[in-house]
């Protein structure tokens, strides 16, 4: 999880929506400023430490993204488990739609 610290220089420099693809450009030009090796010492720790920052807010995505698949997946083998009987409406995977008619009957 990322820390306040890590949030409010993620704010100064990434936007609170940025995506992964984002965050690693990011992090590779943190990376790119460390291996030219022409930082100074002070520099260098202030590099490190977006770094750090942001590998742990791209962490964070990335585990949301595993829940979100996870819990999918869960969804998906709980209807197959689910009994299913033609002509009636499986188990919902995701919120009701109001509008969704696709299994009302047709008179």
């Amino acid at each position: 999880m990322s820390t306040p610290h890590d949030d409010e220089w993620l704010a100064d420099v990434a936007p609170p929506d940025a995506g992964y693809e984002d965050l690693i450009a990011l992090l590779n030009d943190v990376v790119e400023r460390l291996e030219r090796g022409d930082l100074s010492l002070d520099q260098a720790l202030r590099e490190y430490e977006r770094g750090v920052a942001l590998v742990r807010r791209c962490n964070d995505l990335l585990d949301r993204a595993e829940l979100r698949v996870t819990e999918l997946s869960l969804g998906l083998h709980r209807a197959d488990e689910d009994a299913f009987i033609p002509g009636q409406r499986p188990a919902p995977l995701f919120e009701e739609d109001p509008d969704d008619d696709t299994f009302e009957d047709a008179e």
